[in-house]
């Protein structure tokens, strides 16, 4: 039998639009049973703004309060796709109304305040996912179970890169690059992806030692609190191995160059968000060979189309959003667990990663990554 899932969502930004994308195309998924989003609420200051993207993307109603989604009864999930300091009170306030919460990664600012959305999420019992997406692309979830298998042998290394370009022309920065709005800039903002790719594919991280480094200004003379244009990481994760990691928003030549690589005695991959179906394998004595992840048994194979007399094509960004949309529709529609997509314990695990970088980049000293319970 067919469910629906009543769906409120808080922001109508870039990211907040990427959701109403997906979550609407994830009522078309071959995964049975059929599960429908009904876009009923989207809650957007902006109203010239929030008028157009209800239009463009199905939503029943708009409103200038986010409150209204959180006291309106038939909604079962609120999206938030606020920005980072608006996470907090709108994702507590919906889940103690009894609603499931999918809230935008980084979770919050700081580890403080991340602990405290996820102790005041968690405590009311309802389901709630942070938006690592990295966790639904069929290739890092092949390497995921790969992994798992013990396929890699024992592993040594995890290293990663996020290169981006986020300036624009006329020199004008985003709350993205405001510390008392987003928090920390590269290092929390595309950090924080590799990071919680860490966790998931190798294992937490035990201790770090970090550079950072801040070139931007605000052109229009609005941000004055400027947050960190770039970073490197070296770190010890729990298990022994060493890992490192890099990111930056002012790489002005890369569109979106993420890679991520895992060393085991016995095998190593190798992963490039531009080659978004691949994964490169290297064995001693063979050199690599790139594996397509698009075949019958692979992660997600059986989601979209059948593979028949076309095989199966390959994927991109936005199908990976509605892997994502999906998990978190059977969570709040079936009851399935959201684990091993991102909860908000593992948000909150990465904040406090990203804290640990920034201490270390501020003291000059390896710091200790310590867990509150």
């Amino acid at each position: 039998m067919a469910k629906t899932v009543t769906v409120g969502l808080i922001g109508a930004g870039f990211i907040g639009q990427m959701h109403s994308l997906t979550f609407k195309s994830a009522g078309a998924t071959a995964w049975t049973p059929a599960i429908t989003a009904r876009l009923k609420t989207l809650a957007e200051r902006d109203e010239t703004l929030g008028r157009e993207i209800a239009a463009r993307y199905g939503w029943e109603t708009w409103t200038a309060d986010w409150r209204d989604i959180v006291t309106d009864p038939e909604i079962d999930l609120v999206i938030n796709a606020g920005p980072n300091h608006l996470h907090k009170e709108p994702s507590i306030a919906s889940a103690r109304a009894g609603k499931h919460v999918f809230c935008e990664k980084p979770l919050a600012g700081t580890a403080d305040e991340a602990f405290e959305i996820w102790q005041g999420v968690a405590g009311t019992g309802v389901n709630h996912l942070c938006a690592f997406t990295h966790r639904s692309i069929p290739a890092l979830e092949l390497a995921r179970q790969m992994i798992d298998a013990g396929e890699l042998g024992e592993i040594r290394h995890y290293r990663s890169r996020f290169l981006l370009n986020m300036l624009t022309p006329d020199a004008k920065l985003s709350w993205r690059f405001s510390r008392s709005k987003a928090g920390l800039g590269a290092l929390g903002d595309l950090g924080s992806h590799h990071i919680d790719q860490a966790r998931f594919l190798v294992g937490e991280i035990k201790r770090v030692g970090a550079l950072t480094k801040t070139w931007s200004r605000d052109a229009a003379g609005q941000i004055t609190d400027v947050n960190d244009d770039a970073f490197v990481c070296a770190a010890e994760l729990e298990n022994g191995a060493t890992a490192s990691f890099e990111a930056s928003r002012v790489a002005g030549a890369h569109n979106l160059g993420g890679w991520i690589e895992v060393d085991g005695t016995e095998r190593s991959i190798a992963f490039h968000m531009e080659r978004l179906n691949e994964l490169t394998i290297y064995e001693p004595g063979r050199g690599p060979r790139t594996q397509m992840i698009t075949k019958e048994g692979h992660p997600y194979s059986d989601f979209w189309l059948p593979i028949g007399i076309q095989g199966q094509h390959p994927l991109g960004w936005n199908d990976c959003f509605v892997h994502q949309a999906r998990h978190m529709l059977e969570a709040v529609a079936l009851g399935n667990p959201v684990a091993p997509r991102a909860t908000f314990e593992d948000g909150y695990r990465v904040a406090e990663t990203v804290d640990a970088i920034a201490r270390s980049a501020a003291s000059g000293r390896f710091e200790e990554v310590r867990f509150r319970s």
